[in-house]
């Protein structure tokens, strides 16, 4: 050990961190060597004064603009947050409120064609089909409300609770709506289909709406989600759905989804065969 190299060591030998049986042979040679002695007092003086001076404190000119950046950053990440959140909540309640949007549009395209169909027909007959397509809008009105503020609700419990609580509450509905019927059920079992992100929760929601397939707003409510969806097994209980239920309005789905290469094989030949059975 020569003096260069003891030098080198001295801030290691000045930390306290430093256990006391390391680098002994730097030791050895400063307990014989007085150039290295004076040096590494010398080095200890100047690292006590060190120690002893307060500590600095920022300036206010310093401070205020400290704070200012950091209000700054703060505002910039909220913004970039908000824009990016709001696309998502968009889609979302595009994404939502587009089935139910087009089930509408389809009843009343077939109310409006059953309005015109028949240009003979004499006065009284008129006046009674426009009661009757008036009734019919206002209670798929009602219905389209009724489902809207359930979509909602439903959006709100995916976000919140698992996904075998959500499959839970989804078979009690499918019990309910073997049993008694409702539209409040039937809305939950097809926000279900529509809206949660588990295969299986879905799969139970169609199967609960099987026995319910002679009510329009069911079949409408299956077929609008038949577009959106991505996993090939509901695919095919959808399709199998619509075919047992013998739904005409499917048609065209079914034959964009027998023309679409991108689909499932799978799917595709379901909704060949669901074709044969309309």
């Amino acid at each position: 050990m020569n003096c260069q190299r003891a030098r080198e060591i001295f801030p290691e030998l000045l930390d306290s961190r430093t256990a006391a049986t390391a680098h002994l042979d730097a030791r050895t040679h400063l307990a014989g060597c007085p150039d290295c002695q004076r040096d590494f007092a010398t080095l200890s003086r100047t690292a006590d004064a060190l120690d002893s001076l307060p500590a600095s404190a920022p300036s206010p000119r310093l401070r205020r603009n400290f704070y200012a950046l950091l209000e700054e950053e703060k505002n910039s990440a909220a913004s970039v947050r908000a824009a990016a959140v709001r696309p998502r909540r968009t889609s979302a309640w595009r994404w939502v409120l587009a089935p139910l949007a087009g089930a509408a549009l389809v009843v009343a395209g077939f109310v409006a064609g059953q309005r015109t169909a028949a240009p003979a027909a004499s006065a009284p007959t008129i006046a009674q089909t426009d009661a009757a397509s008036r009734r019919e809008l206002e209670d798929l009105r009602r219905k389209v409300d009724t489902m809207g503020q359930l979509v909602g609700y439903s959006l709100l419990q995916q976000q919140q609770r698992p996904a075998n609580d959500r499959l839970r509450g989804v078979v009690t509905s499918a019990l309910s709506a073997d049993e008694h019927p409702n539209d409040r059920v039937i809305n939950e079992l097809i926000s279900a289909l529509a809206l949660d992100p588990s295969v299986n929760v879905r799969l139970r929601a169609l199967d609960g709406l099987f026995p319910l397939a002679d009510r329009e707003v069911v079949r409408a409510g299956v077929l609008a989600s038949l577009p959106r969806e991505q996993n090939p097994i509901v695919q095919v209980s959808m399709i199998d759905f619509l075919a047992s239920a013998r739904d005409a309005e499917a048609r065209p789905a079914l034959e964009k989804l027998v023309l679409n290469d991108g689909a499932d094989a799978s799917v595709r030949t379901a909704a060949r065969r669901a074709l044969t059975q309309l």
